[in-house]
Parts: structure tokens; sequence; C-alpha cells
């Protein structure tokens, strides 16, 4: 054993303070001793017992535990150790990747090379996910991860889900992630000793423990980033049992299913407890080829899909299945519905556009008379006569942000919806990232901003679109960001095409700006329009009262929203009022939310939103970090009202999410020039290639 090895694992792992139990378990009895991580009693006591492999505790220890019989001291037969309930705290999440081998040996050089590659699969997903840089060890045949938190033992759960979530997205028939080791109590190697399994022979040698690499900073990664890997349990799907009721593990051929498909397949993995069908490339970017797509059939039946590109990490099986078989769910989101015919209005906002053409886009006009159906159509309908409302047809656009999602499912094309906030709450910028989500789901926006002029709006959206990776300080003004070298010319590729931005320069007359957006949204298929906002767009030219105007607006974007089967973000400022916003203080009117599908409040998280949300909301907790706020006001679909949903805000790229520490991933991130991760300085395993130093016994 290594004293200078053992003391830096403790070190580094350990307060001074904290209490560390050291036990060794194999050959019988098994030792343990109960000593402060400062201790200098430790070497001392291991110096006894040269021979064996000693393991030690990761977590938080009730110091009453320190009063236990081999306090400071290494005993035989101890008569406790420590227990689950002897833990009052998570700091470490070990990821254990460990070759698979007969029982009772030691790794082959070859075995320990597989589970290197391994861990460092598992470490870029997880760095590409938000986590911060872990502690990395070699365990003398394979590979420990090991990430810092601050959890309590109410985590236990999440964590186990967390590891069962890499099992099932990194064994393999080489090489498994131990889904052991989640317990609060659980033991790891104390890193400087000798990992003696089996004989010392050359083939599988017996090799020193070590920690190999640390990170500058040892920064705990956030709880709910482990949660949202955890979540992938929760998508897992549990397939339609026969009609016996007799549920069977087997009762979905998943062979022939992708068969069925045409789904290629470019291995198929059997373990223990789940089959694995890594296809050949991903069905939602055929440029994901395999490994990084897979299928998965767990031992109970339950049904998975993983890709490992960022772009497509928030697809489940649920979709994967929705968009090789569209037949399978009523509400598959891959639907696409036949645009209905509109009329034909000119590109061009200084020619002249009759009256006619605004009959379906611009407010309606009272003096007009009105003129009769070509069709006359009956004044009341039977009941069995009505049109059935089939959610079949409905296409939904996801936000990406998790709880949003859950509780409204996303964005229906042809609906409105409309958002509020005061200023600086963070409306325009949460609006224009929706944008981008919708872009990055393969459907096409256009935006007006009254606002801003397009290229300060182009600035932010790609501000937005390139990420945390891709920005730097701008040396100009320290408080902003700007691109990395090369990335505005490849967001203008990838974005060519997929998002317009209407041309300030003709004007914001209400008319001129409706007429050019839907005529591009008409030409060019597209999805999403974004007005930002009512307030920008000139109106005063008509007679009417200001807020009935308004009224009419919101009435005409709702009727063109459902005939041109578009969702349409629009942005309403709120009238000035000492109170906590609600949705009547939305423009002065009651009838613009009255007429939209869906209504939200944008709230920045200050000191007015903390003294006043509790008048509405009395039971919230703010975590310290959260910046904004979305509330749920309307949403007609589900009628889900009264939400709140926090935001996370990142200034270097102006995105939000409801995972702290995370940014929203896209599909042209994986374009960017990509470093290899071992070229970064001290990056694991770069003191260690996998072929471990024989130690004679």
């Amino acid at each position: 054993m290594d004293r200078v090895l053992i003391e830096k694992a403790i070190t580094l792992l350990h307060d001074p303070e904290d209490i560390v139990e050291i036990r060794s378990i194999d050959p019988k009895p098994a030792v343990s001793g109960y000593f402060k991580a400062s201790s200098q009693n430790i070497y001392k006591e291991l110096a006894r017992f040269p021979e064996r492999t000693f393991y030690q505790t990761l977590n938080v220890i009730n110091k009453a535990c320190f009063s236990r019989s081999q306090h400071e001291v290494l005993r035989t037969y101890p008569k406790e150790t420590t227990s689950d309930n002897d833990i009052i705290g998570y700091q470490w999440i070990l990821i254990d990747a460990d070759p698979v081998r007969p029982s009772g040996v030691s790794a082959t050089n070859d075995e320990k090379e597989k589970a290197r590659r391994t861990a460092i699969e598992v470490y870029r997903h997880l760095r590409n996910n938000g986590f911060s840089d872990p502690v990395v060890a070699d365990s003398g045949n394979g590979y420990h991860l090991l990430y810092r938190i601050q959890g309590d033992v109410s985590s236990k759960e999440a964590i186990a889900d967390f590891l069962k979530v890499l099992d099932m997205w990194f064994s393999s028939d080489e090489v498994l992630i131990d889904t052991s080791v989640s317990n609060p109590s659980r033991i790891t190697k104390l890193y400087g000793t000798i990992a003696q399994k089996g004989a010392n022979t050359p083939e599988r040698p017996h090799r020193t423990s070590k920690i190999l690499h640390t990170p500058e900073v040892l920064k705990p990664t956030p709880m709910s980033l482990v949660r949202k890997i955890a979540g992938n349990i929760a998508k897992l799907v549990q397939p339609e049992q026969p009609s016996s009721g007799k549920r069977s593990a087997t009762a979905f051929d998943m062979d022939a299913f992708l068969a069925l498909h045409h789904i290629e397949v470019a291995r198929k993995v059997i373990l223990s407890d789940q089959t694995r069908y890594i296809l050949v490339e991903c069905p939602f970017n055929c440029e994901h080829k395999a490994p990084d797509a897979a299928v998965f059939v767990r031992q109970n039946g339950a049904l998975g899909f993983k890709c490992f590109h960022n772009s497509c990490s928030d697809y489940g099986w649920h979709d994967f299945r929705a968009k090789i078989d569209p037949l399978a769910y009523s509400t598959s989101v891959f639907r696409t519905n036949q645009m209905p015919e509109f009329h034909s209005i000119s590109n061009n906002p200084e020619s002249e556009v009759t009256e006619d053409a605004y009959q379906d886009i611009a407010f309606p006009d009272d003096t007009k008379p009105a003129t009769a159906p070509a069709t006359q159509l009956p004044v009341m309908l039977d009941i069995s006569d009505v049109e059935d409302y089939d959610r079949s047809k409905i296409t939904t656009i996801r936000s990406r942000l998790t709880k949003l999602d859950t509780l409204i499912g996303g964005f229906n094309k042809g609906e409105l919806s409309i958002w509020s906030g005061a200023n600086s709450s963070g409306k325009s910028t949460l609006v224009s990232q929706l944008g981008l989500e919708a872009v990055h789901q393969g459907y096409k926006v256009a935006m007006f901003s009254g606002e801003m002029p397009p290229k300060v709006v182009k600035y932010w959206l790609y501000l937005q679109a390139a990420g945390r990776d891709q920005v730097e300080p701008d040396q100009l003004s320290p408080r902003h960001y700007r691109l990395k070298e090369g990335v505005k010319e490849h967001l203008n590729e990838v974005l060519r095409g997929s998002l317009a931005i209407y041309n300030n320069d003709y004007g914001n007359n209400w008319e001129t700006v409706a007429t050019v957006i839907f005529e591009w949204v008409k030409e060019k298929g597209a999805d999403v329009v974004i007005i930002d906002n009512l307030m920008a767009l000139n109106i005063t030219s008509s007679a009417s009262d200001k807020y009935d105007i308004q009224t009419q607006i919101v009435q005409a974007l709702s009727r063109t929203a459902k005939q041109l089967n578009v969702h349409i973000h629009f942005i309403c400022h709120p009238r000035k009022t000492e109170s906590f916003l609600r949705k009547n203080d939305i423009s002065g009117t009651s009838d613009l939310s009255n007429t939209a599908d869906n209504v939200f409040m944008v709230h920045r998280i200050n000191t007015d939103f903390m003294l006043r949300v509790k008048e509405v909301y009395p039971k919230l907790t703010i975590p310290p970090d959260a910046g904004n706020a979305i509330e749920i006001m309307k949403n007609r679909d589900l009628g889900v009202v009264d939400e709140i949903i926090l935001l996370y805000y990142d200034k270097t790229c102006k995105t939000m999410t409801d995972i702290k520490g995370g940014i929203p991933g896209y599909s042209w991130h994986e374009k960017f020039i990509q470093v290899d991760p071992s070229t970064i300085p001290g990056f694991p395993f770069k003191e260690d290639a996998g072929h471990g130093t024989n130690h004679n016994s």
C-alpha cells in the first residue's frame, strides 16, 4: 500500500473533521475502524494489515458512531459497522465501471481498457448534461467516477434510479455499470491500497488503486441534474398486455416490431436484466450513427429509447414509436396536417391590397356589410352530426421545459398563446427561445419584434442558439457576450430557411405586419408565429377604441392560427399596477385572455415578486438561484391553471431552463467543431491508459 496515495484520497474525499470507517471484508475475519479523516492513526493501523485490501465509507456518518469500540483503531470481528441508518447525508455518487470476468479474479489489461472506454463515455455524456467534473479513480480492475453532491438520505431512490439509467445506457456484455452502490453506507476502495482478487499472475495482476484526476475546483453537481437523468426510468413504458390481462415480459416482440418498421439493428446485446438493440441510425437524425441510439427491453417488459446526442436527449419510447409508427398513438406529435386554403396576399407591402384580402387575417370591419356564405350551413347542428374532436390530428410543439410540457403537453398548432409580464420579466427572451425550440424540432418560425431591429434580434437569438460553450465575454463590454469565431457562419447555415424576422423598415402598421408574416407562413409552410408585442403595433389610425382594436387583433390572430394551422405566440404588456399581476391586467381588457387558448404570465423573481407571490401561492418554495417563473393562467386544451414553473437563467447565452445549471441542447450544437476531451489538460485517465502496474504480493 502507498501512504501518499492513501492520504491524498482521504483528504480529497472527506473534510478533516468527518468520520470515516475503514474496513476490510476479505479474507475473514472482517476488520473495521472509525477515524477522523485528519487522524494520524490511519496509516499506522493500516500497516498492521499489509496484505489486505481496504475500503472506506463515502458519505457523512453520524458522529456518534465515532464512539464505537473500534474508535481510532482497526479491530477484527467488529460488533457494528456502518449501516444506512448511520448516514446523515450524501456527499458523493459513485459510478463504478467494472469489466465482466469470472468471479474471484483480477482484470486483464484488455478488460480494464474496455472499462476505461466505458467510463469515458459516461463522463462525456454527464459532462454534456451539465455535471461538474468528477474525481476519477483507478479501482485496480476498473474505473470509478466520483461526483460531489449535497443530498440528504431521502435522495437514495433518485440515486438508485440514476445508476439504473446509466446501467441501461452504458452497460454491455463486456463492462457493467454497478447499480448496487447507491445506498448511503456504501463503501468503496481505499485508494492507495492494492486490489488483490485471485492469484497475482502476469495476465491478471494485482494493481494499486489510486486517484487519477482531481478537478481544479471540486464543484458539487446539483441534485436536480441527477434527478433529470434518473427521470428516464419514468420514461420507460410498459407495453399493452394481451386481452387475457396476464402480464408477460415477452408480450411485445421487439425484433418483429423493428423489422416491421424497417429499423435496422447494428447489434443486439443481451444482458441479465435487459436486451439492448443498438440501431444503425437514430430515426430522429440519420447522422446519429451506431452506437449512439438504442432501444431497450427491460426484464419486466418495460420499453425505452435513448439517443446520446443532446438534440435527441428528450426523446423516449413514446416519441420513438410515434415517429416510426404514427398510428400507434392518437396524440402523436409527428403527425402533419394539410394546411387549409388561404387567400392569396401579395408579398410586397407597398402594393395595393384589396379589402377582401384581409378578411381572414385583419380585424373585422364592423362597417362592412355581412355577406352570406356561398353554401348555407345550418344554424343549429344535431349532436350526432357535429364533427368529432380528433386529438390525433393535433400537432404539438414542445417547449422542452419538462414541467411545462408535462402540464400542458406543449403548444398545439391552431392555437394562440398570450404572454405577459412586467418590464424585464424575461418574456421576450423566453418566447424567442421557444422559437428556437420549434426550429430544433423541425418546424419553421416567423417573428416580428417591434422593439428591436432585426440585427439586434439576430444577436440575441444567436447567443441562445449557440449555447454556453460557444460564446465568450465581449472585451469591449465585459458584461456582454459574443459568439466565438466561426459560430455565426455555422448558425447562418443551419438556421437558413427555418426562421425569418420581419423587416421593420416596412413599418409596424398592423395590417402590413400581418399580411407580410402570414404570407411567408403560407409560402413556406411555417408552423410558429411570434409577435412581440401588441403595444409595438401601429393601430392608432382607426377611430375605434384602443381596447376594442386590441381585442379585434387577438380575435383575428385566433382565427388565423386555426386557418393556417400555426401556433401563435403573442406578447402583450400588462397595465401598470402595484399588485401581483393577474390575467385581467393584460393590456387592460379581459377580452384578450378570454380569446386566447393559453395565457402565461412571466415573472422575474426579485424583491417585489417575493413580497407579493405569497398572496396568491402561499405554499410556493423558491430556490435561491431561480431567476424567473412562468405562471399558467389559462390552458383551454387540458384545463390547467394556477401552476408555477420556476426557471434558471444563464446570462452567457440568454437561455432559461427548469434544471439548475442546464442549458437547452439543439441539433446544430453537434455541428460545431468538437473538442476531444482527451486533449483537455488534466483530463481523466491521462495518467493511466488502462494498463496497470504489477505488484508482487
